[in-house]
């Protein structure tokens, strides 16, 4: 039968601004963020299987929990109900975890599109993005992809003119953030950064250099892993100024060119960081093949 099988490429995000600007009642913290879509990819298949089967996900990654734990299977029940069925999902892993790039949220926006495509669900693009939203701040963002100021908690995009490309150099070592206690360490600040979202916006379709000089992040202010600094340290060598991407605890760099990007991820591999790559922004977010 035909269209039983399709693909999905699921780029990961940076924060090329992040600035918190209040809590609410119910503890979720607002934002004011550009995200950026970027070339590191998570791989989807979706594929139909006996109507009444068990759903089934399966994942690259042994330590990402394949039930109901995980946000895909928690996007195939918003459109199933409690107990899924009738599809397989694989997911093979490219996206780095707890790194503050949104593989999780992603992921789950990535299910989100494909079921409905595959199995032509009467869905609107505003009723996904409140599904989205239902189930992490960042997943509309990945609904939309590319270049995007998100507000709120994530729930409020503006999308932005596509950037030129830019090159960048990624880095992750191997301990994450714990994002709760990152955010109780921002709010416990008194003297937090000025915010960096306004003046990015105006200088987005500038040269790299003013571009990149132009990005920030708060949780840079509360972030200090020894990995992550390191980093750090190996970036501004390469005179490369680094931004911690979410909550962290990716870092990433805006490069002059690709050898510039290539040079400073070899000296931060050679300085025992497990995960460095060079990529570059994309101007697109989810893709679906059949």
């Amino acid at each position: 039968m035909e269209n039983e099988t399709l693909f999905l490429t699921i780029p990961a995000k940076i924060n090329l601004s992040l600035d918190v600007t209040g809590k609410r009642e119910n503890g979720y913290h607002t934002l004011r963020s550009v995200f950026q879509t970027v070339g590191i990819y998570d791989r989807m298949t979706i594929t139909k299987t006996a109507d009444k089967a068990p759903f089934v996900l399966k994942c690259s990654d042994p330590a990402i929990p394949c039930d109901a734990r995980n946000l895909v299977w928690k996007a195939a029940a918003k459109l199933f109900g409690a107990e899924p069925h009738g599809l397989e999902i694989t997911l093979e892993k490219g996206i780095p975890s707890q790194a503050g790039m949104g593989g999780g949220s992603a992921d789950c926006a990535a299910a989100l599109l494909g079921i409905r495509s595959l199995l032509t669900l009467a869905l609107t693009d505003a009723q996904l993005l409140e599904i989205g939203a239902s189930l992490g701040a960042d997943v509309p963002f990945f609904l939309k992809g590319g270049t995007v100021l998100c507000e709120g908690i994530g729930e409020i995009l503006t999308p932005q003119p596509a950037l030129p490309k830019r090159i960048l150099v990624i880095a992750k070592g191997s301990e994450g953030v714990s994002t709760p206690a990152a955010y109780k360490m921002i709010d416990a600040l008194s003297d937090p950064p000025a915010p960096y979202t306004d003046n990015l916006l105006s200088h987005l379709q500038d040269d790299a250099e003013t571009l990149f000089a132009s990005c920030g992040n708060i949780f840079d202010a509360v972030t200090d892993l020894p990995e992550v600094e390191t980093i750090r340290r190996v970036m501004r060598e390469h005179g490369i100024r680094p931004v911690l991407s979410g909550s962290g605890a990716a870092v990433f760099g805006g490069c002059r060119n690709r050898a510039q990007a290539k040079k400073c991820a070899a000296a931060l591999s050679a300085a025992g960081i497990p995960f460095t790559a060079v990529t570059e922004t994309v101007p697109k977010g989810i893709t679906i093949k059949y």
